[in-house]
């Protein structure tokens, strides 16, 4: 993959060796890999990179703008290895890890920290702080910051995982790493790029932006700032400026694949989320070395009592579910885990683990593991009823409660009613008195909703609705 077009900015002195901003001290790069590793010095300057597990170092020439970047082949999981990089002056990068690497990103779920506090408090975050004892775990969060235009510098560094570190991580970030520790015993590195509130625009990169007709007037607002040469602080929700700033800078650091906990700021725009998020993807595996096929696991928003919902939240969910059809995804389920009194639920342990799983079977190839709840596959009617069939059933479907709630059904008047259901083998009925000619379905649609439908494996059904019925 090449290295992507850098902006104007230069990485400090434009004459002196440097590195990107992730390459640092305690840094992990991906296993068994070919990594790039780029920087600045002088133009025309031999530059010259060493690992530790290797014999012969990597040459290249800085070119005229004074970039440079090599290919770096890595070992097998271990460490801690040194990187040398020389040129008119030595940089040595120590404790460097070889395992695996994880972009986390989104808004405020994902930025959530494990300890209390305005954007973080987990469950048992006390216990959970004192038993943060894991060097394999390495985590790096970038400093938010909105930009015009991408930039080839972020701020953050990379923290070993200590009882006095972690709280300071992403959460969600952090369970999922601590996940593939237990499993896999290599190292993780978890890179957290979020930003609170922020919609899936600000992430997207300019040229993804001006293929969305409907986001003209997010263009408009970035040419007028940048002819104006604006120096006051940017809106961090106009498309492209958290990519800009956050994203860029990044690029293209070998990645295994990338983690996505967002879509609460972007309801009220739903319909158009079902294109947004793929495009995304595709950009960031077209942007990111690694790899190949690297994965997209990402959260089904959890139940929240959003004021005047009038139907966005389910449709919001349903198109998350759909964004399911791009290769290489998967979906964590947390319909039964949330708290409609808060939009932040604590139970950030359970969304990594569940995000792990995805992972551990998909990615990791772990056989036996149960890595999703029901997704819905088809339904049929039969008379009064609606069957509606799902896949990822592991070893059958399971009711939480003393009756399954949460399922709508309408017919041709588009009006949906509260529906009964039951399981019947693999598949579950639904039907209601009010309802005798019944065409759709609808599943945890409610913003609030938490419906009782697992496998048993104790992984929830996501959220889903039959129609494409317009929702306000």
């Amino acid at each position: 993959m090449l290295l992507p077009l850098l902006c104007a900015v230069a990485m400090g002195n434009p004459t002196e060796l440097s590195l990107a901003s992730l390459f640092t001290d305690s840094m992990v790069l991906q296993r068994e890999s070919t990594v790039p590793v780029w920087g600045r010095a002088a133009p025309g300057r031999e530059v010259r990179v060493h690992a530790s597990w290797g014999e012969a170092a990597s040459v290249t020439h800085a070119d005229a703008a004074g970039r440079w970047s090599v290919q770096l082949a890595t070992p097998r999981a271990g460490g801690p290895h040194e990187l040398v990089v020389m040129a008119e002056r030595e940089i040595r990068l120590r404790d460097v890890q070889v395992g695996e690497v994880w972009l986390c990103s989104g808004q405020s779920n994902m930025e959530w920290k494990v300890r209390p506090g305005e954007l973080g408090g987990v469950l048992d975050a006390a216990e959970e702080i004192a038993a943060g004892e894991h060097p394999k775990i390495r985590h790096f969060d970038v400093e938010n910051r909105a930009s015009l235009r991408p930039e080839e510098r972020c701020l953050g560094a990379w923290q070993a995982c200590t009882p006095a570190t972690v709280g300071e991580f992403s959460a969600v970030a952090y369970f999922f790493a601590r996940e593939l520790v237990r499993e896999l015993d290599v190292p993780v590195g978890v890179i957290n790029a979020s930003w609170s509130g922020t919609r899936i625009e600000a992430w997207l990169d300019e040229a993804t932006t001006r293929s969305f007709a409907e986001l003209r007037s997010d263009l408009a607002i970035l040419e007028g700032l940048r002819s104006a040469n604006s120096t006051e602080p940017l809106d961090p929700q106009v498309s492209s400026v958290l990519h800009n700033g956050m994203l860029a800078p990044l690029a293209p650091f070998a990645v295994r694949g990338f983690l996505w906990y967002q879509g609460e700021a972007n309801r009220a725009n739903h319909a158009l989320y079902r294109r947004m998020q793929p495009a995304f993807v595709e950009h960031l595996r077209q942007r990111f070395d690694g790899p190949s096929a690297q994965p997209f696991y990402f959260v089904q928003i959890a139940p929240f009592g959003y004021e005047d919902d009038e139907g966005e939240t389910g449709a919001l969910r349903d198109a998350q579910r759909r964004c399911l059809a791009q290769p290489d995804t998967g979906m964590a389920v947390t319909m039964d885990i949330g708290d409609p009194a808060d939009i932040h639920p604590a139970n950030k342990q359970e969304v990594g683990r569940r995000l792990a799983l995805w992972a551990l079977a998909k990615t990791y190839g772990r056989e036996g593991v149960v890595h999703s709840g029901p997704l819905y596959r088809e339904h049929c009617v039969e008379g009064t009823r609606v069957r509606v069939r799902f896949d990822s059933l592991g070893s059958g479907l399971i009711e939480g409660g003393d009756h399954i709630t949460g399922f709508e059904v309408a017919g041709e008047d588009r009006r949906f009613r509260r529906a009964a259901a039951h399981i019947d083998g693999d598949s579950v009925l639904v039907w209601s008195g009010e309802v005798p000619r019944p065409v759709a379905v609808r599943y945890g649609f409610a913003a609030d909703s938490q419906p009782i439908l697992f496998n048993k494996s104790w992984l929830p059904a996501a959220a889903f609705r039959t129609d494409d019925w317009p929702v306000p």
